[in-house]
């Protein structure tokens, strides 16, 4: 009689499977976390665009741009999704943009700060005291992106008036 010999991986061929496979999947949830940073920071964008629109609206029939108000996290002159003051900026802008948006992983009670915060916080100059100007005519509408840095300046104000840590900064001056 025959002796029948039985073939199988050797433990060494299985480590090097799982090896392998443990690479591949680590690999792929690495470039999936990317993918979806820079969806959400696509539809920041697509949002801030949506509001700055709605704002332009606002100051060409009213000659300044809404009030900011309400904030517990920020302060009293500030609309932000980290609490419930973005309502009010809503409701000055309803006949402009039916629903504010909000930014896609808000982070409730945390306002911006640094590399921390997903919220949008919104800013108008009732006081006149921003680039010489008077009151309503400058507004800064703060975002964070995920995949971007940067500190932006007050568009058209002297040297030095810089709004941030934060990424994304939006500042309109009318001019």
């Amino acid at each position: 009689m025959k002796k029948s010999t039985v073939r199988g991986f050797t433990i060494v061929e299985l480590l090097i499977v799982v090896v392998v496979i443990a690479v591949l999947a680590a690999i792929t949830t690495v470039a999936y976390n990317g993918i979806q940073k820079r969806a959400r920071d696509g539809q920041r964008k697509q949002d801030i665009a949506a509001i700055q629109k709605a704002l332009e609206m606002y100051y060409i029939d009213n000659n300044e741009y809404p009030p900011g108000s309400g904030s517990t996290s920020i302060n009293g002159s500030w609309s932000t999704t980290a609490d419930g003051s973005w309502a009010n900026l809503e409701t000055e802008l309803k006949p402009y943009l039916s629903k504010l948006p909000a930014d896609p992983i808000s982070t409730p009670n945390q306002p911006l700060s640094g590399t921390t915060g997903y919220n949008y916080s919104y800013f108008a100059d009732q006081a006149g005291t921003y680039c010489s100007t008077t009151r309503g005519q400058v507004y800064i509408l703060n975002y964070h992106l995920e995949n971007e840095t940067s500190v932006q300046t007050m568009d058209a104000c002297p040297a030095g008036n810089t709004v941030g840590p934060y990424s994304g900064n939006t500042i309109r001056r009318v001019k």
